[in-house]
C-alpha cells in the first residue's frame, strides 16, 4: 500500500486539502477604505486591528473541504480495489473543480455587496495542485490494473 507513488500523491492531496482549513484562501479590500475581508473554507470574516468578525458562512466551502480530505485518505486505504480507487479519484476531482467553482462565485457576490476588489492568496493554488496529483494517481491506479489484467491473461 505505502510503496506505490498514488500512495504519495493521494496522502499529498489529503495534507493539501487539511491545509485549506487553516489559512484564508482569498481576500477582499474595501474600495472606500471600509477594511479588510478574509475569505476561508469557515466563511467571510471582518479583518480589525481588535481582532476579526465573522460576517458569512460559505457551508459549500465547507462540505468540499471535508469531502476531499476524507476521500482522499479512504481511497488510499482501498488499494485492493482499483476501479473502485479510480472512481472515487473522479469524483475527489469534480469536487476541486466546484470548489473553484463556487470560491469565484463567493468572491464576486461578497465583493459585489461590499463594494470590494478581490484579491486570491497562493493557497488557492492548492486545489489545482490536488487535481494535477489526483490525475499523477489515477494514471498509476490505471497501469497497476492493467499490469494485473495483462498478468491473468498470461496465467
Amino acid at each position: 500500500m505505502w510503496q506505490r507513488i498514488q500512495t504519495f500523491y493521494l496522502f499529498t492531496v489529503t495534507v493539501l486539502a487539511v491545509m485549506l482549513f487553516f489559512f484564508p484562501v482569498a481576500g477582499l479590500q474595501g474600495a472606500s477604505g471600509t477594511g479588510v475581508y478574509e475569505l476561508g473554507v469557515k466563511g467571510l470574516y471582518h479583518i480589525t486591528p481588535e481582532g476579526s468578525a465573522f460576517l458569512s458562512g460559505a457551508w459549500v466551502l465547507t462540505a468540499i473541504s471535508v469531502l476531499v480530505p476524507v476521500l482522499s485518505a479512504l481511497t488510499i486505504f482501498l488499494f485492493k480495489k482499483r476501479i473502485l480507487q479510480i472512481r472515487l479519484i473522479i469524483i475527489t476531482i469534480v469536487l476541486l473543480a466546484g470548489y473553484y467553482g463556487l470560491l469565484f462565485i463567493y468572491l464576486w457576490q461578497f465583493g459585489k455587496t461590499l463594494d470590494a476588489t478581490m484579491y486570491v492568496e497562493v493557497i488557492a493554488s492548492f486545489p489545482l495542485i490536488s487535481i494535477i496529483l489526483e490525475i499523477l494517481a489515477m494514471r498509476a491506479i490505471g497501469r497497476d490494473e492493467a499490469l494485473v489484467k495483462s498478468l491473468n491473461r498470461i496465467r
